[in-house]
Protein backbone atom coordinates (compact mmCIF):
# COMPACT_ATOMS: atom_id res chain seq x y z
CA UNK A 1 0.00 0.00 0.00
CA UNK A 2 2.71 2.82 0.79
CA UNK A 3 4.20 2.11 -2.62
CA UNK A 4 0.43 2.73 -3.75
CA UNK A 5 0.44 6.00 -2.11
CA UNK A 6 4.30 6.63 -3.76
CA UNK A 7 3.10 6.33 -7.19
CA UNK A 8 0.66 8.99 -6.06
CA UNK A 9 -2.63 7.21 -6.24
CA UNK A 10 -5.51 8.50 -3.95
CA UNK A 11 -6.35 5.66 -1.45
CA UNK A 12 -10.32 5.10 -0.44
CA UNK A 13 -11.73 2.57 1.83
CA UNK A 14 -13.51 -0.80 0.53
CA UNK A 15 -14.27 -1.20 4.44
CA UNK A 16 -12.47 -3.24 6.83
CA UNK A 17 -13.34 -7.16 5.91
CA UNK A 18 -15.06 -6.67 2.90
CA UNK A 19 -18.97 -7.57 4.09
CA UNK A 20 -21.87 -6.14 2.74
CA UNK A 21 -22.87 -3.62 5.53
CA UNK A 22 -26.86 -3.57 3.86
CA UNK A 23 -26.87 -7.03 6.14
CA UNK A 24 -25.41 -5.48 9.19
CA UNK A 25 -26.38 -3.66 12.87
CA UNK A 26 -25.42 -0.50 13.44
CA UNK A 27 -22.44 -0.95 15.65
CA UNK A 28 -21.05 -3.44 12.83
CA UNK A 29 -21.25 -1.01 10.05
CA UNK A 30 -19.53 1.70 11.90
CA UNK A 31 -16.83 -0.62 12.84
CA UNK A 32 -16.29 -1.66 9.37
CA UNK A 33 -16.09 2.23 8.23
CA UNK A 34 -14.20 3.52 11.20
CA UNK A 35 -11.53 0.68 11.71
CA UNK A 36 -10.78 0.74 7.76
CA UNK A 37 -10.30 4.48 7.65
CA UNK A 38 -8.12 4.75 10.39
CA UNK A 39 -5.73 2.38 9.44
CA UNK A 40 -5.56 3.51 5.80
CA UNK A 41 -4.61 6.82 7.49
CA UNK A 42 -1.94 5.43 9.39
CA UNK A 43 -0.50 3.93 5.81
CA UNK A 44 -1.09 6.74 3.64
CA UNK A 45 -0.48 9.42 6.12
CA UNK A 46 -3.64 11.43 4.58
CA UNK A 47 -7.26 11.86 5.08
CA UNK A 48 -9.28 9.00 3.75
CA UNK A 49 -12.09 10.91 1.97
CA UNK A 50 -14.08 8.38 0.18
CA UNK A 51 -15.89 4.60 0.53
CA UNK A 52 -17.72 2.45 -1.24
CA UNK A 53 -19.60 -0.36 -0.16
CA UNK A 54 -18.87 -4.16 -0.82
CA UNK A 55 -20.86 -5.14 -3.66
CA UNK A 56 -22.54 -1.55 -3.74
CA UNK A 57 -24.78 -3.01 -0.37
CA UNK A 58 -25.83 0.61 0.21
CA UNK A 59 -28.92 2.06 2.25
CA UNK A 60 -30.06 5.16 3.87
CA UNK A 61 -28.79 4.12 7.03
CA UNK A 62 -24.92 2.99 5.09
CA UNK A 63 -25.02 6.64 4.40
CA UNK A 64 -25.74 8.08 7.14
CA UNK A 65 -23.22 6.35 9.24
CA UNK A 66 -20.58 6.48 6.57
CA UNK A 67 -21.45 11.01 7.17
CA UNK A 68 -20.87 10.12 10.37
CA UNK A 69 -17.77 8.31 10.36
CA UNK A 70 -16.67 11.57 8.68
CA UNK A 71 -16.22 10.68 5.04
CA UNK A 72 -16.61 13.13 2.45
CA UNK A 73 -17.54 11.54 -0.29
CA UNK A 74 -19.28 7.76 -0.69
CA UNK A 75 -19.33 5.66 -4.26
CA UNK A 76 -21.46 2.76 -3.47
CA UNK A 77 -25.00 3.59 -5.26
CA UNK A 78 -25.58 2.33 -8.57
CA UNK A 79 -29.44 2.76 -9.19
CA UNK A 80 -30.39 -0.29 -10.67
CA UNK A 81 -32.39 -2.53 -9.43
CA UNK A 82 -32.04 -5.59 -11.48
CA UNK A 83 -28.82 -6.84 -9.85
CA UNK A 84 -29.58 -8.79 -6.62
CA UNK A 85 -26.32 -7.62 -4.28
CA UNK A 86 -26.71 -3.74 -5.20
CA UNK A 87 -28.21 -1.64 -2.14
CA UNK A 88 -30.83 1.05 -2.64
CA UNK A 89 -31.90 4.18 -1.12
CA UNK A 90 -34.83 6.37 -0.88
CA UNK A 91 -33.37 9.62 -1.92
CA UNK A 92 -33.45 10.21 -5.60
CA UNK A 93 -30.45 10.08 -7.88
CA UNK A 94 -30.82 11.33 -11.30
CA UNK A 95 -29.14 8.64 -13.74
CA UNK A 96 -27.10 11.31 -15.12
CA UNK A 97 -25.62 13.19 -11.66
CA UNK A 98 -21.80 12.54 -11.56
CA UNK A 99 -21.82 14.13 -8.32
CA UNK A 100 -25.20 14.65 -5.29
CA UNK A 101 -24.68 16.03 -1.84
CA UNK A 102 -26.66 12.82 -0.75
CA UNK A 103 -26.05 13.39 2.94
CA UNK A 104 -24.88 17.13 4.63
CA UNK A 105 -21.21 17.16 4.47
CA UNK A 106 -21.15 13.90 1.98
CA UNK A 107 -21.19 13.48 -1.73
CA UNK A 108 -21.95 11.04 -3.56
CA UNK A 109 -20.02 9.37 -6.49
CA UNK A 110 -22.62 7.17 -8.95
CA UNK A 111 -21.72 4.49 -10.87
CA UNK A 112 -22.09 5.29 -14.34
CA UNK A 113 -24.66 3.99 -16.30
CA UNK A 114 -25.32 4.63 -20.08
CA UNK A 115 -29.05 4.67 -21.64
CA UNK A 116 -29.72 2.29 -23.82
CA UNK A 117 -33.15 2.77 -25.43
CA UNK A 118 -35.58 2.89 -22.03
CA UNK A 119 -32.90 1.42 -19.80
CA UNK A 120 -30.19 2.91 -18.10
CA UNK A 121 -26.93 0.08 -18.15
CA UNK A 122 -24.44 -0.25 -15.42
CA UNK A 123 -21.32 1.00 -17.65
CA UNK A 124 -18.81 1.36 -14.76
CA UNK A 125 -16.34 -1.62 -15.04
CA UNK A 126 -15.74 -4.58 -13.16
CA UNK A 127 -17.68 -7.61 -14.79
CA UNK A 128 -19.41 -5.11 -17.06
CA UNK A 129 -15.69 -4.17 -19.00
CA UNK A 130 -14.65 -7.69 -18.91
CA UNK A 131 -18.07 -8.46 -20.90
CA UNK A 132 -19.05 -6.12 -22.84
CA UNK A 133 -16.61 -6.26 -26.00
CA UNK A 134 -14.17 -3.38 -25.82
CA UNK A 135 -15.74 -1.44 -29.39
CA UNK A 136 -18.69 -1.45 -27.19
CA UNK A 137 -17.78 -0.18 -24.17
CA UNK A 138 -16.01 2.49 -25.58
CA UNK A 139 -19.07 3.63 -27.43
CA UNK A 140 -20.71 4.00 -24.22
CA UNK A 141 -17.48 5.95 -22.20
CA UNK A 142 -17.70 8.50 -24.99
CA UNK A 143 -21.56 8.49 -24.91
CA UNK A 144 -21.53 9.33 -21.10
CA UNK A 145 -18.54 11.96 -21.41
CA UNK A 146 -20.74 13.88 -24.16
CA UNK A 147 -22.82 15.21 -21.48
CA UNK A 148 -21.18 14.50 -18.07
CA UNK A 149 -17.64 15.46 -16.95
CA UNK A 150 -15.83 12.25 -15.70
CA UNK A 151 -16.92 8.48 -16.09
CA UNK A 152 -16.78 6.80 -12.64
CA UNK A 153 -14.76 3.16 -13.57
CA UNK A 154 -13.63 0.41 -11.29
CA UNK A 155 -12.24 -3.01 -11.26
CA UNK A 156 -10.57 -5.76 -8.74
CA UNK A 157 -7.06 -6.63 -8.83
CA UNK A 158 -7.73 -10.02 -9.64
CA UNK A 159 -9.63 -9.15 -12.73
CA UNK A 160 -5.70 -8.05 -14.01
CA UNK A 161 -4.66 -11.80 -13.18
CA UNK A 162 -5.90 -14.44 -16.17
CA UNK A 163 -4.20 -17.69 -14.14
CA UNK A 164 -6.28 -16.79 -10.83
CA UNK A 165 -8.05 -20.25 -9.95
CA UNK A 166 -11.53 -19.55 -8.64
CA UNK A 167 -12.22 -20.88 -5.20
CA UNK A 168 -13.43 -24.25 -4.76
CA UNK A 169 -17.11 -24.55 -4.50
CA UNK A 170 -18.09 -21.38 -6.53
CA UNK A 171 -21.26 -21.37 -7.99
CA UNK A 172 -21.15 -21.45 -11.91
CA UNK A 173 -23.16 -18.37 -12.25
CA UNK A 174 -20.84 -16.62 -9.79
CA UNK A 175 -17.95 -17.73 -11.45
CA UNK A 176 -19.28 -16.73 -14.73
CA UNK A 177 -19.57 -12.99 -13.25
CA UNK A 178 -16.40 -12.60 -11.54
CA UNK A 179 -14.06 -14.41 -13.57
CA UNK A 180 -14.69 -14.72 -17.19
CA UNK A 181 -13.08 -12.10 -19.81
CA UNK A 182 -10.03 -11.71 -17.41
CA UNK A 183 -7.73 -12.26 -20.24
CA UNK A 184 -7.98 -9.49 -22.12
CA UNK A 185 -8.81 -6.81 -19.09
CA UNK A 186 -5.16 -5.94 -18.88
CA UNK A 187 -5.03 -4.70 -22.82
CA UNK A 188 -8.34 -3.61 -22.63
CA UNK A 189 -7.42 -1.69 -19.43
CA UNK A 190 -4.78 -0.23 -21.24
CA UNK A 191 -6.87 0.66 -24.42
CA UNK A 192 -9.17 2.32 -21.79
CA UNK A 193 -6.08 4.88 -20.04
CA UNK A 194 -4.71 5.96 -23.15
CA UNK A 195 -8.13 7.25 -25.12
CA UNK A 196 -9.89 9.25 -21.95
CA UNK A 197 -7.08 9.44 -19.21
CA UNK A 198 -7.61 9.51 -15.49
CA UNK A 199 -7.56 10.58 -12.50
CA UNK A 200 -7.80 10.63 -9.32
CA UNK A 201 -11.43 11.09 -7.53
CA UNK A 202 -10.55 13.35 -4.98
CA UNK A 203 -8.52 15.65 -7.36
CA UNK A 204 -11.74 15.51 -10.33
CA UNK A 205 -13.50 16.79 -7.21
CA UNK A 206 -11.47 19.78 -6.23
CA UNK A 207 -11.09 20.44 -9.75
CA UNK A 208 -14.86 20.70 -10.53
CA UNK A 209 -15.14 23.01 -7.27
CA UNK A 210 -16.73 19.91 -5.24
CA UNK A 211 -14.02 19.73 -2.61
CA UNK A 212 -12.01 22.15 -0.94
CA UNK A 213 -8.33 21.83 -0.95
CA UNK A 214 -8.51 20.63 3.17
CA UNK A 215 -11.44 18.26 1.50
CA UNK A 216 -14.36 19.81 3.06
CA UNK A 217 -17.33 19.77 0.16
CA UNK A 218 -18.56 22.92 -0.98
CA UNK A 219 -21.48 21.39 -2.54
Amino acid sequence: MQRIVDDGHEIASHTYLHRNLNQLTPDEIKEELGRSKDRLEQVAGSEVLGVRAPNFSVSDLVLDLVAEAGYRYDSSYFGFTQHDRYGQISATVPPGATVTEIRPGLLEIQMTRVPIATIHVPWAGGAYFRLIPYPVFRWGVAKHLRSNPWFTFYFHPWELDPDEIPPAGMPRTLRFRAYTGRGRTRRDLRRLVTEFGSCRIDEALRGLGYLSSDGTPTA
